[in-house]
């Protein structure tokens, strides 16, 4: 979490620098293409992301998973289940209306490629005290249906400040139903997501004006809503885990 902090405070820094209009500025206000003055406006958009998934654990985590009857597998005791930071990207389309001329709601449908990773650390045999680990990947392609209210300063020179906040819809496209593992036993099979979920987000940017265009560089952050984890299949990796939620922060550049 330090990183991705640093990263926080940093973006918004840059950002609040960027806003700073300068006397040139101030004299020469740019047309921006328009759009501020359209009741309904559209626009592009361009995504780097970096998520993880908060795990919560049974009780009885730590036990040791033993595949039988299904097949002779086994594995060792636990000691520690948790998911690093993965990057992802995404590019996405905008539908902007406005309510006010400080007020907009922004409906921006998006595909996100976002894999996510999940670390099992086992405990190690006494006759090999090397620890032994398996990263299991989470693939996913999103399609991201957020809907969100943006709310603006009033406009300083090329610049205007926003926050922005909402709520979204998720479908992957890579479910659960697209990975059989009917015939895998042990390691072969896969820590499995719901092809749904919802989420809330919120976050702060700021309109940046051209002559033709407006851009808007902005920094969100998305928490998920309810339990992730599809687990009507159990196996070594979604047995020790009871809830699994999605974070990410999400850097996007908005062009209308």
């Amino acid at each position: 979490m330090n990183t991705v902090r640093l990263i926080l405070a940093l973006s918004i820094t840059a950002l609040l620098l960027m806003a700073l209009p300068s006397p040139a500025q101030q004299r020469f206000q740019r047309w921006g293409g328009g759009v501020d003055d359209e009741p309904l406006h559209f626009g592009f958009s361009f995504h780097y992301i970096n998520a993880d998934y908060k795990i919560t654990l049974k009780p009885d985590w730590q036990a040791p998973y033993s595949d039988y009857p299904n097949s002779s597998f086994s594995a060792d005791s636990l000691y520690g289940v948790y998911s690093p930071f993965s990057s992802g990207v995404g590019l996405g389309l905008l539908a902007d209306i406005k309510l006010t001329e400080n007020t907009n709601i922004r409906f921006a449908p998006s595909l996100v490629f976002s894999n996510k990773m999940v670390n099992y650390e086992y405990t190690p045999y006494y006759i090999n005290p090397h620890k032994r680990e398996l990263e299991v990947q989470v693939r996913a392609s999103y399609i991201d249906l957020p809907l969100l209210f943006k709310f603006k300063s009033d406009r300083k020179g090329n610049y205007r400040g926003y926050l922005i906040g909402g709520g979204k819809y998720s479908v992957n496209v890579l479910s659960s139903k697209a990975i059989d593992d009917s015939k895998k036993t042990g390691t072969e099979k896969h820590l499995k997501t719901k092809p749904g979920y919802f989420s809330y987000e919120a976050g702060i940017g700021f309109d940046l004006y051209f002559d033709f265009f407006k851009m808007s560089p902005e920094i969100r952050w998305v928490q998920s809503i309810g339990n992730l984890l599809d687990s009507r299949e159990p196996n070594m990796y979604n047995r020790p885990i009871d809830r699994l939620m999605l974070r990410n922060l999400q850097i996007s550049l908005f062009f209308e």
